[in-house]
This record gives structure tokens, C-alpha cells and sequence, in this order.
């Protein structure tokens, strides 16, 4: 018998993969949910401690995002340059988690942005976020906009 893992455990296991430690902790900064550090050829994803499976995996997926896009910390974001890293990491973790087709099919039995996220398994923010790179990028259409 085989036990499915949810979305966070799959992302946690993939961090494992690529020798990236995940730790859980609490975040030194008010509102930081999760960071990526490589430092000294060591990689390491922090992450709030709380939060719900589906937080936790848009969380994990975003600081993975940072580890393939090459982006190893940003700790201010004082410089359009850390803004646009921010960006890619977002973006990689969008890709990553959701595409246009699965949000349509999530969406075909219902238009509350709450039952789509959950089905999907991420946070509704994530899933807005989504949308909204997806539309930037001309892959997302008004017309099937599920919110």
C-alpha cells in the first residue's frame, strides 16, 4: 500500500533531493514566513513555523524557487535587483504549483477563489499571485478568471 504525500511533503522531499536543509523556526522577522540562505556552499530553507499544508508548500515552493533561479539571499530589499529576484522565485514557484489548466479545471464547478485554492492545494493569496503572473504573461484569460 502506498501513501500519497501532500503538496509541502513532495517540495520538502525535493529540497532533501537537491541537499537543501529545511528547518523550522521562528522567523526573526515580523511577517516573514520562510527565507533561503546559501551560505559556505550549504543551502538552507527556513520556514515559519505554523501555518497550514498549503501555506507551507506556496512557502517551500517560493525559497525553491530562489535556489533554481540563483538567487542565494536577499535580506533588504533596498535595490530593484533584489526586487526582480524576488520576482523569478515568485514566478518559479508559480509555475512550479499551478498552470492555467489546472486552475480551469479546479474552477469548473465553482467561482469561490477559496474552493479553487483548496482544491489546488495552495493559499488563496498564492493562487491570486498566480493568476495574476499567468495574466502578465498573456497565458490567462479574463474570460475563464475563476475570482
Amino acid at each position: 500500500m502506498r501513501i500519497s504525500l501532500d503538496r509541502f511533503e513532495e517540495l520538502e522531499n525535493e529540497a532533501y533531493a537537491l541537499g537543501i536543509q529545511v528547518i523550522d523556526t521562528e522567523m526573526p522577522v515580523p511577517g516573514m514566513d520562510a527565507a533561503f540562505l546559501s551560505l559556505s556552499g550549504e543551502e538552507r530553507i527556513f520556514l515559519r513555523r505554523g501555518g497550514t499544508s498549503s501555506e507551507r508548500a506556496c512557502w517551500i515552493a517560493e525559497e525553491l524557487g530562489h535556489h533554481h533561479t540563483g538567487q542565494s539571499q536577499i535580506l533588504r530589499y533596498r535595490s530593484v535587483d533584489a526586487w526582480r529576484a524576488e520576482a523569478r522565485a515568485r514566478r518559479w514557484a508559480h509555475e512550479r504549483l499551478l498552470s492555467p489548466d489546472a486552475i480551469r479545471t479546479a474552477a469548473q464547478n465553482t467561482y469561490d477563489i477559496y474552493e479553487i485554492a483548496d482544491a489546488l492545494d495552495v493559499s488563496v493569496e498564492f493562487l491570486q499571485e498566480s493568476i495574476d503572473d499567468f495574466q502578465s504573461k498573456d497565458i490567462w484569460s479574463l474570460m475563464y478568471d475563476p475570482a
